[in-house]
């Protein structure tokens, strides 16, 4: 795929060249009119960015102004101008973006988070329970799932299983013996 050669128009003249007539206010800028218009500005903008972010932040503003002109659909008389204004809200709002990632990591050097747990543990942890539930009768390992998994209660255990809270209960308490004891074999490394 061949690329494009740079378009090196004034923005008046793509402007004209474009063959429909076009209402401005109706949407983006044609391909044309947008590379015309970077080809003519983007220098500048980036010049200006550059005063304030380093190399790689300036090329993201440009990229973002450019964006943000496209988007727009018209250009007014003083295009310069008008991209210098908008760069100048992008830069704003990166400035402000920054002073808020600053302020969270100064907060959470403040408040550092409790130690998590070792993940890898916690894997080894999970594959122990899931074949422990695999020894259980399908019944036990029921319960255990509409308790653990889907965090329902006594009651609502006994609504999905059909039976009085009582019973349900009772099937709640042998699951979780059940499976204690299916636990106990799996990490004593007695699976049968």
């Amino acid at each position: 795929m061949s690329t494009p050669t740079p378009v090196t128009r004034p923005l008046e003249t793509a402007l004209s060249a474009h063959t429909e007539p076009r209402d401005l206010d109706a949407g983006p800028l044609t391909p044309a009119q947008t590379e015309s218009l970077f080809v003519d500005h983007a220098r500048a903008v980036h010049r200006y960015a550059r005063t304030r972010l380093d190399t790689a932040e300036a090329e993201d503003v440009v990229a973002e102004v450019f964006a943000i002109a496209w988007r727009k659909g018209e250009v007014p008389d003083d295009p310069r101008a008008w991209l210098f204004a908008i760069a100048r809200r992008v830069l704003a709002n990166q400035v402000r973006a920054e002073r808020r990632r600053t302020a969270l990591a100064e907060r959470t050097l403040r408040h550092p988070t409790a130690p998590r747990p070792d993940a890898a543990r916690l894997v080894d942890e999970l594959d122990v329970l899931r074949r422990a539930l695999t020894l259980l009768r399908p019944a036990d390992r029921e319960v255990v799932e509409l308790l653990a998994a889907a965090e329902l209660s006594t009651a609502e255990i006994a609504g999905v299983l059909g039976c009085t809270t009582a019973s349900a209960a009772t099937r709640v308490y042998r699951a979780r013996r059940r499976l204690r004891a299916a636990y106990r074999t799996v990490t004593e490394g007695q699976e049968t």
